[in-house]
C-alpha cells in the first residue's frame, strides 16, 4: 500500500512538473538549491573540531582550561605553572570575552587524566588557535605553529596537529600548556583541544585542512581568475549591465580571502587588518553598484550613496583607534546587508517577471553568497561557534561562475548575431553581384555590339577610301577618255590590294607584324614578278607589339602598301629591300623599304589617287610611328624608314 501510495504521488508530482513552464521548473530549483545549501552550512557545515562517533569512542576532547594572561613573552612554562594562578574557562576561548583590549600571550593550562577503556593518545590536534601557539605537555614542548613574538604568523586559520611520544603521558594529572600569541581586537583565543591517537586525529586535521586552508586557496584562485575575466571583457560588448562592477566586486573579494590561507601578507599587521576591514565595505558597495545596473535602474542617487558610503567607511576605519576599529567596521557594514538582500529580491522578482533564466541564475548564486556572507558575519561576531568552517568563499564560487556564463553567454549570442548577419550580408552580397553580374553581362553584350559596329564601320570605311576612291577615280577617268587594258587592270589591282588589305586588318593575330608583312609579301608576290622586281627579305625575330589595335595595323600596312604602290608606278626600280630590325636597347622596331629606281616616287602629275608622301605622314603620326624618307640602295633610289615603338604611344 504504501509503495502504490508513493508511486501514486510520484506520478502526480510529475503530472504537475510536466504541465509547469521549464522557466518556472528551473526558477524554483535555483532557488531551492540557494536556501538548501544555505541551511547545510547552517546546520550540518563541516565542524571539525566536534568530530565524529569515532573520535568520540577513541580520543578524548578538552574543553576545561584555566588561562592566564602575560604581556612579557619571556616567561616560562615552569614559572607559570609555579604561579598557579589562572581564570577558569570553557574552551573555545575569545580573549575579547574576559580581557578585552589584551594583546599578547596567554598560557591555557589543562589538566586531564587518561580513559583507561581508550587507545593510550599519541597526537594532540587544535582545530582552532588565533594567531600562534605553542604546545608542552607534562612540561616537555611536543610542537608549535608560528612565529610567537613580534610580527606574528598569520596562522589563525590553520589546524596544528602534534604527535608526541606516549611515554610523556602519566595514567592521572597530566597537565597541558597551550601557549597562544594574538593580537588585540582579532578574536584571538583558543578552541577545544582533541588528544587522541595519531590516525583517528590525522583524519580530523586533514578534513579541516582541506576545508580551511586548500578549499580557500582554490577558492580564491577561482575568484581571482573570474574577477579578471569579467573585468577584462564586461566592456568588450555593449550592454555590459554593471558586469565590471561585479568583476571589481570579486577582485575585492579576492583580495580578503588571502588571508584565509597565507600565513605571510604584503603589508604589516596593523596595515593588512584595515585593508581587509575596508575591503569589506568596497565589496559591498561595488556589488550593489553591480545589482542596480544589472536590472536597468539608474537610482543616481543610491548609486552616489553607495559611493559615499565605502568612502565613509574607508576613512573612519582609518581614523578610528585598533581597539575599537574591528566593533565600529561590524556595525557600519552590517547595516548594508539587508539592502543589497533587498536588491538581490527584487532582481529574482525581475527574473520572474521577465522569465529571464540568465537573471534567475545570477539572482540565486548571489542570494546564496549573501545568505553565507551573513552567516559567516554572525560567526565573526561572536553569535555562531567559532570553529566552524567559514563558508562565503565557497559560495562565492557559483556567483562567481554565473557571471562569467552570463559574460560567456552574451560573448556566444552576439557571436551567433554576428554569424547571422555575416550570412544575410552574404546573401544581400549574392544577390547584389547577381545583379551586377547581369548588368555586367548586359554592358559587355553591349560593349561587344558596339565593337562589332564600329568594326563594321571600320571595314566600311576602309572599303570606302580605298576600293571605293579607287573605282570613282576610274570611273572619272573612263567619262573623260578610253583606258588602256594596262590602266584597267591597275585600277582594278589596286582596288583588289585595297580589298585584300581590310580582309588582312580582321586577322587575330594582327598585333604580330610579321606575320601581317608575310601575308602581304605573299599577296604583292604575284604582281612584283610580273613587274620585273625582286623582293630582299631581310627580317629578324622581333617581339610582339603591345597595345596596337587592328586599325592601327591596317594603317601601318596603308603606308607598306602605298610605299609600294609608289615603287611599281614611279620608280622604275629592279629591286626592292624590306628589313626588320630590332632595337632592344631602346625598345623599338625598326621598318625600311629601299629601292634602286629614279629617286622621289612622287609624281606632280599624278596625285596618286590619295595614297602620296603627305598621306603616309598622316597615317605614320596618327598612330605614333617615325616616319624618315631618304635616299635608296647605293644612294640610288628612295628610302622609307619606319620607326615603330613596340608599345603603343597614345
Amino acid at each position: 500500500m504504501r509503495l502504490q501510495s508513493s508511486a501514486f504521488w510520484i506520478d502526480m508530482i510529475r503530472a504537475d512538473l510536466s504541465r509547469m513552464p521549464r522557466f518556472q521548473i528551473l526558477y524554483g530549483l535555483m532557488l531551492a538549491l540557494a536556501l538548501g545549501i544555505t541551511g547545510w552550512a547552517a546546520f550540518f557545515a563541516p565542524f571539525p573540531a566536534r568530530g565524529d562517533d569515532d573520535t568520540a569512542q577513541l580520543a578524548t576532547l578538552l574543553d576545561r582550561a584555566e588561562v592566564t594572561f602575560s604581556t612579557p613573552p619571556n616567561i616560562s612554562a615552569n614559572d607559570l605553572l609555579a604561579a598557579g594562578t589562572g581564570t577558569r574557562v570553557t574552551l573555545p576561548n575569545q580573549w575579547d570575552d574576559i580581557n578585552p583590549g589584551f594583546e599578547g600571550q596567554a598560557w591555557y593550562v589543562i589538566h586531564f587524566d587518561l580513559d583507561p577503556d581508550k587507545p593510550t593518545p599519541d597526537s594532540v590536534y587544535l582545530p582552532k588557535v588565533v594567531m600562534n601557539a605553542q604546545v608542552y605537555l607534562n612540561g616537555i614542548k611536543i610542537g608549535g605553529l608560528g612565529a610567537m613574538e613580534g610580527e606574528l604568523t598569520r596562522m589563525w586559520n590553520h589546524p596544528m596537529i602534534m604527535p608526541f611520544p606516549s611515554e610523556l603521558l602519566k595514567a592521572t594529572e597530566n597537565v597541558m600548556l597551550v601557549q597562544v600569541a594574538g593580537y588585540r581586537d582579532y578574536n584571538s583565543g583558543l578552541g577545544r583541544v582533541w588528544v587522541g591517537p595519531r590516525d583517528e586525529l590525522q583524519t580530523l586535521y586533514q578534513m579541516s585542512y582541506r576545508w580551511q586552508i586548500t578549499g580557500s586557496m582554490m577558492a580564491t584562485l577561482i575568484a581571482l581568475l573570474c574577477g579578471l575575466v569579467l573585468v577584462i571583457f564586461s566592456k568588450a560588448g555593449h550592454a555590459n549591465n554593471g558586469l565590471v562592477f561585479l568583476g571589481l566586486a570579486v577582485l575585492d573579494f579576492s583580495v580578503r580571502n588571502f588571508g584565509f590561507f597565507n600565513d605571510w601578507v604584503p603589508l604589516g599587521h596593523d596595515n593588512w587588518a584595515t585593508v581587509v576591514r575596508v575591503s569589506h565595505a568596497w565589496f559591498a558597495c561595488l556589488f550593489g553598484q553591480f545589482l542596480i545596473r544589472y536590472m536597468g535602474k539608474r537610482w543616481a542617487p543610491l548609486r552616489l550613496g553607495l559611493w559615499c558610503y565605502a568612502a565613509c567607511v574607508t576613512v573612519l576605519t582609518v581614523v578610528l583607534n585598533e581597539q575599537d576599529a574591528l566593533a565600529y567596521t561590524l556595525i557600519l557594514i552590517s547595516p548594508v546587508m539587508p539592502f543589497l538582500l533587498v536588491l538581490n529580491i527584487m532582481l529574482l522578482h525581475q527574473a520572474w517577471q521577465q522569465h529571464s533564466v540568465e537573471s534567475t541564475i545570477l539572482g540565486s548564486s548571489t542570494l546564496l553568497f549573501l545568505l553565507l556572507s551573513f552567516r559567516d558575519l554572525m560567526v565573526g561576531a561572536g553569535w555562531l561557534p567559532s570553529e566552524t568552517v567559514l563558508m562565503s568563499q565557497y559560495s562565492g564560487i557559483m556567483m562567481f561562475f554565473s557571471g562569467c556564463w552570463v559574460l560567456l553567454r552574451r560573448f556566444r549570442l552576439m557571436y551567433a548575431e554576428q554569424q547571422t548577419m555575416n550570412q544575410r550580408l552574404n546573401a544581400q552580397l549574392m544577390k547584389r553581384e547577381a545583379q551586377l553580374l547581369e548588368q555586367f553581362n548586359t554592358i559587355r553584350a553591349i560593349e561587344q555590339q558596339r565593337t562589332k559596329d564600329e568594326e563594321r564601320r571600320r571595314i566600311m570605311q576602309d572599303i570606302h577610301d580605298g576600293v571605293g576612291s579607287s573605282l570613282v577615280s576610274a570611273l572619272s577617268e573612263t567619262e573623260s577618255r578610253s583606258l588602256s587594258q594596262e590602266e584597267t587592270r591597275t585600277v582594278l589591282q589596286d582596288c583588289l590590294d585595297d580589298l585584300r588589305m581590310a580582309i588582312d586588318s580582321l586577322d587575330p593575330q594582327s598585333d604580330d607584324l610579321l606575320a601581317l608583312l608575310g601575308n602581304f609579301r605573299w599577296r604583292y608576290e604575284r604582281r612584283l614578278k610580273l613587274s620585273g622586281l625582286s623582293l630582299s627579305w631581310q627580317v629578324t625575330d622581333a617581339p610582339t607589339l603591345v597595345d596596337y589595335s587592328s586599325r592601327d595595323m591596317f594603317e601601318l600596312l596603308r603606308i607598306v602598301q602605298e610605299a609600294f604602290g609608289n615603287i611599281l608606278k614611279h620608280a622604275k626600280a629592279s629591286r626592292i629591300v624590306l628589313s626588320v630590325v630590332w632595337d632592344n636597347t631602346q625598345d623599338l622596331l625598326t621598318l625600311s623599304i629601299l629601292d634602286d629606281g629614279q629617286g622621289n616616287h612622287t609624281d606632280p602629275q599624278q596625285p596618286s589617287r590619295g595614297r602620296g608622301l603627305a598621306h603616309m605622314a598622316l597615317r605614320a603620326k596618327a598612330i605614333g610611328l617615325g616616319l624618315s624618307l631618304g635616299p635608296g640602295l647605293n644612294g640610288q633610289g628612295f628610302g622609307v624608314v619606319l620607326t615603330i615603338p613596340r608599345q603603343r604611344v597614345r
